[in-house]
């Protein structure tokens, strides 16, 4: 047994609560599970016969009674904000669900509360520890692309949707939901703040009053442009690539863990002028010109960082950062707030 596991509660014991979190953890001397929170009581006595912990229906009694180290925050979404700094004050850490809340005043509000109270504020953007992303930071680093000039990301299919995250009240809707995901990831691959934002959201064929389709132009201090398509709305037979990284001297299309790179050495390649004149030989455009390039396809997996509860566990009890800052979330939640303001149907709660 780990000498001092980490006795966690978790409120809130749905897809992401126990498929995700108690699952994460299911098994791991590390952690304890003492406290579970749900509505359902069903839901409630499956995890008291299989952890033999203290069950509650309300979030409060929860918070007053229990001893745990780490709240983790797993219910809809608009409840982020209010119930996590209920567990900061109250002298817990949190691990709480994407997204972190809904607006930037109420991220800074959180940040700022966990601040306050010295505890450890841990957004479970849980893709900063899957292999794709450690394989895109590394090729992105590598330079084996040129200079990154722009990625892309797209997620399409047509599904009506009917489930709580199609309602405004609970902070639904793809933006909040897959889009905090694909902003995650590419805000950090891009390397810069945000400086200009375009998005156009629409309702087309979920159930309920927020938004199933979300296209999005961003631009970067540094000038790398992030193209951003997700839609359950799109009946598409044929998808774009799922990831696009296109750099000065190559590209890389990503889609189900594989991945192709079409790139050449700079170096290698024969200079290149202008030729001033108007009248072109032939009447045709173009050159001659005959690249070294060079073509590769792999799987998409970079190194393995280990899993986010690993994180949990080294920031808890080792001390060290958190994988995911804090202000990096903020940064995507300023980005969604300009998103939202441009679509104001969509104004998020």
């Amino acid at each position: 047994m780990a000498r001092k596991p980490i006795k966690l509660a978790v409120a809130g014991l749905g897809r992401s609560g126990w498929n995700i979190h108690v699952a994460g953890v299911r098994g791991d001397e590390r952690y304890r599970i003492v406290a579970v929170m749900d509505p359902v009581a069903a839901r409630r006595a499956e995890a008291a016969a299989e952890f033999a912990c203290a069950t509650y229906d309300d979030y409060a009694k929860m918070l007053r009674a229990t001893n745990a180290d780490v709240i983790t925050v797993a219910t809809p979404s608009a409840l982020h904000g209010p119930q996590t700094i209920a567990a900061l004050k109250a002298g817990k850490h949190v691990v709480v669900e994407k997204p972190l809340s809904t607006s930037v005043r109420e991220a800074d509000r959180m940040i700022a509360a966990a601040a306050r109270c010295r505890r450890q504020l841990m957004i479970h953007q849980n893709y900063r520890v899957s292999r794709s992303f450690t394989f895109m930071q590394g090729l992105v680093k590598s330079g084996k692309l040129g200079k990154l000039t722009h990625l892309a990301f797209n997620f399409s299919s047509y599904t009506r949707r009917n489930d709580w995250q199609c309602l405004r009240l609970n902070a639904g809707g793809l933006l909040n939901n897959h889009g905090t995901h694909a902003l995650d990831q590419l805000l950090t691959l891009a390397g810069a703040p945000i400086e200009d934002v375009l998005c156009d959201m629409k309702h087309v064929s979920d159930a309920g009053d927020v938004e199933d389709q979300v296209t999005m132009l961003l631009r970067a201090a540094n000038g790398v442009t992030v193209g951003v398509n997700i839609s359950t709305a799109a009946a598409t037979v044929e998808q774009a690539p799922e990831w696009t990284i296109l750099g000065s001297s190559g590209a890389a299309t990503i889609t189900g863990g594989k991945a192709h790179l079409k790139y050449y050495d700079p170096k290698k390649a024969p200079k290149i002028r202008v030729r001033k004149t108007t009248a072109v030989d032939g009447r045709k455009y173009g050159n001659a010109d005959v690249l070294p390039w060079v073509e590769e396809e792999c799987d998409a997996a970079g190194p393995d960082p280990g899993s986010f509860y690993d994180a949990v566990y080294a920031t808890v009890r080792q001390r060290k950062k958190f994988i995911v800052p804090p202000s990096e979330v903020r940064e995507m939640m300023r980005v969604i707030d300009l998103c939202r303001r441009q679509n104001p149907a969509f104004p998020g709660r």
